[in-house]
């Protein structure tokens, strides 16, 4: 595909997606801080506010990306605003932009938990250290 367009700029990727990237980018930042301290030193109560982050991103992931489906179904209300001829070209544009939050928290959603699986593992592997002590 030799015209493809370049990659957009962080800013213009936030903006594109609308005002629920910002929760998505706090909350994504926290729960992988959180994730990782639970790596690095593993203990249970740790491990459950990481759980209780996970899925309050995953909520806000899924309100974004609907709001902003929402919003892009909303503007073809008004038939001045996208004439007949460029509706698929806007509905498209749209829809593209509908898809940042989901592309930002799947980020997150992938690495807490592999950050999650580590301290369970070192955590496992302390305790079976343990024991055979």
């Amino acid at each position: 595909m030799s015209g493809m367009m370049s990659a957009p700029s962080f800013g213009q990727f936030m903006r594109e997606g609308g005002w629920g990237m910002w929760p998505i980018l706090a909350l994504g930042l926290a729960a992988l801080a959180t994730a990782a301290r639970h790596a690095v030193r593993p203990e249970p109560s740790w491990l459950r506010f990481v759980a209780a982050l996970w899925v309050t991103l995953l909520v806000a992931v899924v309100h974004a990306t609907v709001t902003d489906v929402a919003a892009v179904f909303r503007y073809f209300e008004d038939p001045a605003r996208a004439p007949d001829s460029e509706i698929a070209r806007t509905l498209l544009i749209g829809l593209k932009e509908s898809t940042r939050p989901a592309a930002l928290g799947g980020i997150f959603l992938t690495l807490v938990p592999l950050c999650a699986a580590v301290g369970l593992y070192r955590d496992a592997a302390a305790r079976s250290r343990a024991a055979a002590a």
